[in-house]
C-alpha cells in the first residue's frame, strides 16, 4: 500500500488510511460488544483510547530519545520519523504501565477490559488484513488466512464473552492464536528463517504459546479451571 493521494496541503498514504479505518472500526467492534453495559463500555472505550494516544505519542516523539542529535540538527524530522522498532516496543511498556495503574485506580473490571482489547484488536486486525488484501497484489494467501483467523476468534469471544470472568477460558484460545500465527507466518513473502526453519515473529509466537500452555496446566493443577477469575 505504497500509494498516496492529496487531501489539501496534506499527503495521506493508502498504508496510514488504512490503519485509521482499521481502528475506527475497532472500536466500532468493542461497542458492539459491550452493549449490555453502557456504563463500563464507556469506561472501557475511554480507557483504550486514551492508552491507543499515549502510545502513538510515544512511537512518535521517541524519535527524540533515539536519534536525538539527528533531532536537534532538523527538528522538523520529528514530524516526518519515528522511534521506529524500539519506539513501538517502548510505546507498548507505557501503554502496558498505563493501562495497569488506570485499570486499578478506577477499578475497571479486567474483564472488560480483556474483552475489550481483545475485540478491538482483531477487529481492526482483521480488517487491515482485508484492505491490504484488496490494495495490494502480493502476500495474498497470507493475509486472507489472517482475515479468516481474526474473523473466527471474533466469533469465539462473541459466544463466549459470558464466561469470560475466568482465567483458564482465556488461556487456550490465546494459545491456539498464537500457534495459528506460527502456521500462517510461513505464508509471509520473503519470510527469513532464524532457526529450525522458523522465523523470528514464528519463535516469538511459539515461546507465548508454550508459556500459555504451561499455565494452563499451573492452573488446573490448582484447581482454577473453574473457579479462578482474572480478577
Amino acid at each position: 500500500m505504497s500509494d498516496a493521494f492529496q487531501i489539501g496541503p496534506f499527503l495521506l498514504k493508502m498504508s496510514m488510511l488504512a490503519v485509521i479505518v482499521s481502528l475506527s472500526l475497532g472500536f466500532v467492534a468493542i461497542s458492539a460488544q459491550l452493549t449490555h453495559n453502557r456504563k463500563m463500555k464507556a469506561a472501557v472505550i475511554e480507557l483504550l483510547s486514551n492508552a491507543l494516544g499515549l502510545g502513538f505519542l510515544v512511537w512518535k516523539f521517541s524519535y527524540v530519545l533515539f536519534y536525538f542529535s539527528k533531532a536537534v540538527e532538523n527538528p522538523s524530522s520529528i514530524l516526518y520519523f519515528s522511534g521506529g522498532e524500539n519506539g513501538a516496543m517502548l510505546a507498548v511498556v507505557a501503554v502496558v504501565i498505563y493501562l495497569t495503574k488506570t485499570v486499578r485506580k478506577k477499578a475497571i473490571p479486567v474483564p472488560f477490559v480483556a474483552l475489550g482489547i481483545g475485540t478491538g484488536f482483531l477487529a481492526a486486525t482483521g480488517v487491515y488484513q482485508l484492505l491490504t488484501v484488496m490494495l495490494e497484489q502480493s502476500g495474498m494467501w497470507y493475509h486472507v488466512q489472517q482475515v479468516a483467523i481474526c474473523a473466527f476468534f471474533l466469533w469465539w469471544l462473541h459466544r463466549a464473552k459470558e464466561g469470560l470472568i475466568y482465567l483458564a477460558v482465556w488461556l487456550a484460545p490465546v494459545m491456539w492464536f498464537a500457534i495459528s500465527q506460527v502456521y500462517v507466518h510461513f505464508f509471509v513473502p520473503n519470510r527469513e528463517s532464524v532457526f529450525a526453519g522458523l522465523s523470528q515473529d514464528q519463535l516469538m509466537y511459539y515461546a507465548f504459546a508454550l508459556l500459555l500452555l504451561l499455565l494452563s496446566k499451573r492452573v488446573k493443577a490448582i484447581g482454577g479451571t473453574t473457579d479462578e477469575e482474572i480478577l
